[in-house]
């Protein structure tokens, strides 16, 4: 049994796809439709047909399936002319037209009922109508006429009080008039109202009850209250008793009201503590400005994540430039597993995060955005994805996310080369300048970073020179994040005191950018991060 598909909203509106049995739907290429819509997850739901009556269900998405607008959780029953909803993509669900019957063909609807029960064909209708038999089923089948309207309006009960009933057959074969006696709560009243008559009561009703006697209440003597009070005495409950009854009223209701509103709060805290409650969450941004500040928001799963999504975060970012122009993507990330979450650009996959490291708190990652994936003057999708539908429970983050793009000059393979080979000679020369100026060791590491980026974006790049570049590049790191981690220690050492010394902090911070001039490296952007940080701590303080 087939059935068809068709984008009737969205991207690809106009599609047909004409499917057989079950067809899955997401945003890969590995799918039966591919939904090109970036809230689409990577298998995202099916339509599959059991017993002769298709359903729709959704694969455990994170943006969920519509039916009919309507959002399902389990396997819904299809009709034609249902409307399954994906993001913005929205796909009409039609069966074909059978050849015997001039109306199409529905499956049970909701009810259990079906559609086409009640419909004959007009050659069954014809062959059924021969015998006496079938022409009393067809008659039956046909709409009866409604009962004609009543010849004039009834009569009243006073109208008909004298009037005679209706006639029933005699004995002798005649007919005669059924007199009905009018009901007695409806008998005419006379000008006289008869006396009723009195009745006796009841024996039983007839002699009130005298009420019971009050039993005399016995008083207890002196020595009595006495005894009393001492069996009290000797335990901490008997002694919280009398104390209790040796209070006065005003003051046993005061207590009273103070024992209502501390367990009140009680309550109230063991009822937060133990039904689960959401935390807000901030609006997730969807757009990046190229070479600007990173959003240090993350998104993830687990308690410590601003922006929740579980499956898959997109962001788009622009970039006019007249050149071609290749890029960086930079983040930070924890808690991700090897080949967990994919990152992609305008729908190619760039590459995978890497698993964590020790340093994963503190280490900035990087992944190249090649010169042909990104588009000039128009909207560029950058996409996180997990690869697992559902994603794991295990709790993961990425943040500190930001996007560097460079131009790249029109040029052939060697004259790439050779501007490569230019910037790594310069660089040469500022690393064995390294403890001379304090940006040397950064200018020496950017000078093989170009190179790097420059035969990145080239075709048919030299391959050797590139090896050269990218070693180069690695080897000079660790001993940036050295010197980074140096200023980051000072800068703790003044602050985690009884009496933080803010001026002395504040010039460190500053002295920062001396060695890391640019935001290529992420000493750059920590500066930046804890100098806000200062100073919105001191507005608070003067706002105090």
């Amino acid at each position: 049994m087939s059935f068809v598909l068709r984008v009737t909203q969205g991207a690809g509106q106009g599609e047909e796809f004409a499917l057989d049995g079950e067809a899955k739907l997401g945003r890969t290429a590995d799918n039966d439709v591919v939904i090109k819509d970036p809230s689409s997850s990577r298998s995202h739901a099916r339509v599959f047909e059991k017993d002769g009556q298709y359903f729709v269900e959704d694969l455990k998405s994170a943006n969920g399936t519509l039916l009919n607008q309507v959002a399902i959780k389990l396997p819904r029953p299809l009709k034609h002319g249902d409307l399954i909803t994906i993001g913005d993509v929205s796909l009409e669900f039609t069966l074909p037209e059978d050849p015997g019957n001039a109306t199409m063909l529905n499956p049970p609807d909701e009810e259990g009922q079906d559609p086409n029960a009640t419909m004959l064909r007009p050659a069954l209708v014809a062959k059924v109508a021969e015998s006496k038999a079938g022409e009393r089923a067809v008659r039956k089948m046909q709409p009866r006429p409604s009962a004609p309207p009543p010849a004039q309006k009834a009569a009243t009960l006073d109208e008909t009080d004298d009037a005679p009933g209706p006639e029933l057959p005699a004995d002798d074969g005649s007919t005669r008039a059924f007199e009905v006696p009018p009901p007695k709560a409806l008998a005419k009243k006379t000008s006289a109202p008869a006396e009723a008559p009195v009745r006796a009561a009841p024996p039983e009703r007839a002699v009130a009850r005298a009420p019971k006697a009050a039993e005399p209440e016995v008083a207890i003597s002196a020595a009595e209250k006495a005894r009393q009070r001492r069996e009290l005495q000797k335990s901490s409950a008997g002694r919280l008793r009398l104390l209790w009854n040796d209070l006065p009223k005003p003051a046993r209701i005061g207590a009273s009201i103070m024992a209502g509103v501390v367990g009140l709060s009680v309550l109230g805290g063991l009822v937060y503590v133990v039904i689960p409650h959401k935390t807000t969450k901030l609006k997730e941004p969807n757009e990046l400005v190229p070479n600007a500040a990173p959003i240090k928001e993350s998104f993830g799963t687990g308690p410590d994540v601003d922006f929740e999504r579980p499956d898959m975060k997109a962001f788009s970012f622009v970039y006019a430039s007249p050149t071609r122009a290749v890029g960086v993507l930079h983040y930070q990330s924890k808690g991700i597993s090897r080949n967990e979450v994919t990152i992609e650009l305008n729908g190619s996959e760039v590459g995978t995060i890497p698993a964590d490291v020790l340093d994963s708190d503190t280490r900035e990652q990087e992944a190249i955005l090649a010169a042909a994936a990104v588009k000039l003057g128009e909207p560029n999708q950058l996409v996180f994805d997990n690869v697992n539908n559902p994603p794991n429970d295990d709790a993961w983050k990425i943040w500190n996310i930001w996007v560097e793009i460079t131009p790249v000059p029109e040029m052939s393979a060697d004259d790439a080369a050779r501007r490569a080979k230019e910037d790594m000679d310069k660089a040469s020369k500022f690393y064995e300048q390294r403890g001379v100026g304090a940006e040397n060791l950064f200018r020496a590491w950017k000078g093989y970073r170009d190179a790097w980026l420059l035969l990145e974006a080239t075709p048919n790049k030299p391959q050797a020179l590139d090896d050269i570049a990218r070693t180069r590049m690695r080897e000079i790191r660790p001993e940036l994040d050295r010197k980074c981690s140096g200023f980051l220690v000072q800068f703790q050492k003044v602050i985690n005191t009884r009496n933080p010394d803010i001026e002395t902090a504040k010039k460190i911070l500053a002295d920062i950018p001396n060695s890391f001039p640019t935001r290529e490296h992420p000493c750059n952007n920590l500066a930046r991060q804890y100098m806000s940080m200062l100073n919105e701590d001191l507005q608070v303080g003067e706002n105090l």
